[in-house]
């Protein structure tokens, strides 16, 4: 409802990357019903609210805002209405609004790709099995905003409001726990399958405030690795 259905972009998986295949075809219309939101299993629910969040960090200050003052995130029945219907409006405008302007993704709509940089890798390094769209982005997300501060882009303070904020939607916000454990250098690797990588060079959005990012094509791996093992699950 908030994301996938906005914007025309089909796409299908393929075990060297995520959505590899696919095409632009805009639909006729699109219906969204919020009462079919109380059929998603609870885990279902918190993945599309990854989406949501990255709406609040990359143009919507003011609905960042919202969803730091509700209550609980992690299951809709907790939402009231109105900051539901909210949550649904806004996110679907500020879409709307990014891709009626870059449909073909030649400039701006880029910054939609938010935080999934790196969970497409994680998504598909682990089969897709292990953790699910909106449980990789939430990741990614962190990860993004921990690699603008180590940058000098973005705040300690934001960073960690967006860390708090995800985990309050019952998102994780460290790499998936699994057996072996993912090996960073393989996620390194993974991004140049990203595709969204130009001239082997792989663009990462990245917030500079809640509400703005930028984009950039000039962060180093050894910066990415530092990150990634801040964010290694410990028992």
């Amino acid at each position: 409802m908030v994301d996938a259905a906005i914007g025309g972009k089909t796409g299908v998986n393929h075990p060297q990357g995520k959505n590899l295949i696919g095409a632009f075809h805009q639909p006729k219309l699109v219906l969204i019903d919020p009462q079919a939101l109380a059929t998603l299993p609870p885990r279902e629910f918190r993945a599309g609210m990854a989406e949501v969040i990255k709406y609040g960090v990359i143009i919507d200050a003011e609905l960042f805002s919202q969803l730091e003052a509700a209550k609980r995130l992690d299951q809709q029945r907790y939402i009231p209405e109105p900051l539901l219907q909210e949550i649904l409006t806004r996110s679907c405008q500020a879409k709307a609004d990014v891709v009626g302007n870059d449909e073909k993704e030649a400039g701006r709509r880029a910054i939609l790709n938010y935080g999934h940089t790196i969970g497409h890798a994680i998504e598909s390094l682990t089969g897709y099995r292990v953790v699910n769209h909106g449980e990789a982005v939430a990741i990614g997300m962190v990860t993004a905003g921990q690699i603008a501060v180590e940058l000098g882009l973005w705040e300690q303070d934001a960073a960690d409001r967006q860390k708090q904020l995800i985990q309050k939607a019952g998102l994780p916000t460290k790499l998936p726990a699994t057996n072996p454990a993912i090996d960073i250098d393989e996620i390194v690797a993974a991004l140049q399958t990203d595709k969204k990588v130009t001239a082997g060079k792989v663009r990462f959005i990245l917030p500079t405030r809640i509400g703005d990012v930028t984009i950039r094509d000039d962060v180093e791996n050894d910066l990415i690795r530092r990150v990634l093992q801040k964010m290694q699950t410990r028992e």
